[in-house]
């Protein structure tokens, strides 16, 4: 291949690895975006031992680019798993019917980036695999502070994607337990009036019985709301940040297709990435 012109996207050279000295930078002596110093990923081999790379082109990365991420991920180790703690605002329609849509999706993304990915589902005080006997009426959402000294100890082995619809997150500023994961990431799965709610002017109520009456909404009500979603949410960042997680809010329209895009693109948990 010949050598980049300037205009080559510096992103995409964060990505490839040449097998010949291009400059100043060597096979093997490069530096990871994640972690850190050296030409090494932690728990990965180098990845010059692969002869395929000899004579690197664009053409040829593009279509072993596949089989390359599985020696030679930036990423963390694999599997993913993917976790879901979920109440009604997390699913639109019937519940079983929307998980398994949901199901279906990672799925799809899996299969075409070639990430193995488990699937697991909190139930009460359990983390459960995800199966169609688990996707029935959950029983009673119980506080994180029950949760999370039950999860296994083989969610050590990968990362770990929380996607999640809880507003409150108290018992988690007095908990101190350890959990059984290298690296967290939290998806707070929202609908639009719970994230950015803009209450204004008149209300109707209407009972079950069909009796109705007018009310309106007060500002001050609403103010007194978002103030206390965001103290809530930073109880949740300040956690994830103290354990070296992240956070990440997905606004919950029906949009599968946003929620996907998330977890694959850049930085995502899903995201396919060579080198």
């Amino acid at each position: 291949m010949s050598d980049p012109g300037p205009l080559f996207p510096e992103s995409l050279f964060s990505r490839l690895r040449w097998r010949q000295r291009w400059g100043n930078r060597v096979p093997g002596d490069h530096s990871s975006l994640r972690m850190g110093e050296g030409g090494d990923f932690a728990g990965h081999r180098r990845w010059q031992s692969g002869e395929d790379l000899q004579h690197l082109d664009l053409h040829v990365w593009q279509r072993l680019r596949q089989r390359w991420i599985r020696e030679y991920r930036q990423e963390a180790d694999e599997p993913l798993h993917v976790i879901l703690d979920s109440a009604p605002s997390l699913v639109f329609g019937e519940r079983a019917a929307a998980l398994q849509i949901l199901r279906t999706l990672l799925k799809g993304v899996a299969k075409k980036s070639r990430v193995p990915h488990r699937e697991w589902i909190i139930l009460g005080k359990r983390l459960e695999p995800l199966t169609s006997a688990t996707l029935k009426d959950p029983p009673e959402r119980v506080s994180l502070s029950e949760i999370l000294p039950h999860f296994p100890q083989n969610l050590s082995q990968g990362r770990v994607v929380i996607i999640s619809d809880r507003l409150t997150f108290d018992e988690l500023s007095d908990w101190t337990g350890s959990l059984p994961i290298r690296h967290l990431q939290w998806w707070s799965l929202l609908l639009e009036e719970e994230s950015d709610p803009k209450w204004s002017g008149d209300l109707q109520l209407i009972e079950p019985g069909g009796k109705s009456w007018q009310s309106y909404f007060d500002p001050s009500l609403l103010q007194q709301y978002r103030q206390l979603y965001r103290y809530q949410f930073r109880i949740l960042q300040d956690w994830l940040q103290s354990r070296g997680g992240d956070h990440l809010k997905v606004t919950a329209v029906p949009s599968a297709a946003h929620i996907l895009g998330e977890l694959t693109g850049s930085r995502g948990p899903m995201e396919v990435v060579s080198g």
